[in-house]
C-alpha cells in the first residue's frame, strides 16, 4: 500500500511594478507598437479593445461635460492619473482640477479629482472589481461606470477602507430614461441623459 502525499497548493508571489519602473519600460520601448496597458495595483492589465458603443459614449460624456464644467476644472479622456505607488490607470473621463497647464510634468492625483468614469463593456469584472476598489481606496469622490451591456450607469460615492477591503458605501443606478447628475466639488453643474451615451 502507497500513500500519496499531495504537494502543497502555493499562490506565486508577484512581482509589484511600481509607477517609475513602468513609466522605464515605456520610454525605452518595452512594449510592442500599439499594446494598451495600465498599470494597476503593481500589475500590468492590458486595456480592452475599443469598440464603436464604447466610443460613442465617451465622446459623448466628453461634450456634455464640457458644456457644464465650472472654471478651474479640466476634463481629461483616456489619460492616465497617479493613485499611489502601484497605481496609473488610464479612465475614460477623469475631471481634475486646474488647467492643461497643471499637468505638464505629471499626472493628476485622487486629490485633483472630483469623478472618474469608466465606460465598460467587456471590461465590467475590472472596472467594478480591481479599479472599484483602487478608486476607492484612494478617496476618489465620486467613481461612474457607464454599464453598456446593462444600457444604465452606476454611480458610486462614500469610499471607505484600504486595500482589499476598499469600497463605496453608496450606489445609485440610472436606467436609459433617467438623467445623471454631474456633481463637482458637492455642486451639481448639469446633467446627462443616460440614453445619449447608448449606441
Amino acid at each position: 500500500m502507497t500513500t500519496e502525499t499531495k504537494e502543497p497548493r502555493t499562490q506565486p508571489t508577484l512581482y509589484r511594478l511600481d509607477i517609475h519602473q513602468y513609466l522605464k519600460m515605456i520610454e525605452i520601448g518595452v512594449f510592442p507598437a500599439r499594446t494598451k496597458v495600465e498599470l494597476l495595483n503593481g500589475i500590468l492589465v492590458r486595456k480592452m479593445t475599443k469598440n464603436n458603443p464604447h466610443d460613442f459614449a465617451v465622446f459623448g460624456l466628453g461634450e456634455t461635460f464640457r458644456e457644464v464644467m465650472p472654471a478651474g476644472w479640466l476634463i481629461r479622456e483616456e489619460k492616465s492619473i497617479v493613485l499611489g505607488r502601484f497605481w496609473r490607470p488610464e479612465p475614460d473621463i477623469a475631471v481634475a482640477r486646474g488647467t492643461r497647464e497643471s499637468y505638464r510634468k505629471t499626472a493628476p492625483t485622487a486629490e485633483d479629482l472630483a469623478l472618474v468614469v469608466e465606460v465598460s463593456d467587456s471590461s465590467y469584472s475590472n472596472d467594478r472589481g480591481l479599479k472599484w476598489r483602487g478608486y476607492a481606496s484612494v478617496r476618489v469622490v465620486t467613481y461612474w461606470i457607464v454599464n453598456l451591456s446593462q444600457s444604465r450607469v452606476e454611480v458610486y460615492t462614500d469610499p471607505e477602507g484600504q486595500g482589499r477591503s476598499a469600497s463605496y458605501r453608496q450606489c445609485v443606478t440610472f436606467g436609459p430614461d433617467q438623467s445623471v447628475p454631474i456633481v463637482i466639488a458637492g455642486v451639481e453643474v448639469g446633467q446627462v441623459l443616460v440614453r445619449d451615451l447608448l449606441a
